[in-house]
């Protein structure tokens, strides 16, 4: 009996075990460059000064609806950035995975990649991750030193099994530059009215050209 019982034991724990490193690594980024060998990173000195460069967002989906909010169907998403240049490398200097709330849930690229000419970088968020909703994003920040061809950005979406299988594709729209420090206006609301700051009591400068009165 107390073989038997210590053997149980073993398995239990080395399940245990399997389960927890299972959850860790499903909630932590694998570094892009620890399977992609022919990626290598670099420090922000060694970028120079940036001559092109963006910021750019890529909708995806970790799960769709199928017919209403309680049936859902969850997808696997690689996002792919590839570099265009047939002549200069490029610098990923920031991937994020934000939630449909707009939160951070991780970070992708903690030191900054080289993409070399023609080259592309993956990254993958699992089937069974579903931290970002169907309204999760990328944003992904990259430059060069030299003017160069814009990176081709885009994530597949993809689900399989059960006879049913799905993909769809989504591309990078451009955003502003990030301003430091820098705060969205807050609306402010005066009954059912929405007033932004911007707009809130414009005032109207006093033309020079206004006709005077008459002098008596």
């Amino acid at each position: 009996m107390r073989p038997k019982l210590l053997v149980s034991i073993a398995i239990t724990l080395l399940l245990t075990g399997c389960s927890e490193h299972f959850n860790k690594n499903g909630s932590e980024a694998e570094a892009p460059e620890s399977w992609q060998l022919h990626l290598k990173t670099t420090d922000v000195g060694s970028m120079g000064e940036a001559v092109s460069g963006s910021r750019l967002y890529v909708p995806v989906y970790s799960h769709i609806y199928t017919d209403d909010r309680d049936r859902v169907l969850n997808l696997s998403e690689t996002l792919s950035v590839r570099n265009t240049d047939s002549d200069s490398e490029i610098y990923l200097k920031s991937v994020k995975y934000q939630s449909t709330s707009g939160t951070l849930i991780r970070q992708y690229v903690k030191t900054p990649l080289i993409l070399s000419p023609l080259a592309a970088a993956e990254f993958i968020v699992r089937l069974d991750d579903t931290s970002g909703g169907s309204g999760a994003s990328f944003i992904i920040e990259w430059q060069a030193k030299s003017k160069v061809s814009s990176p081709l950005v885009e994530a597949v979406m993809i689900s399989t099994g059960s006879g049913r299988n799905l993909s769809f594709v989504s591309r990078a729209v451009e955003m502003l530059p990030a301003k430091p420090g820098a705060k969205p206006p807050v609306a402010q609301t005066t009954g059912t009215q929405v007033i932004t700051p911007i707009e809130a009591n414009p005032t109207v400068p006093e033309s020079s050209d206004q006709p005077k009165p008459a002098s008596p």
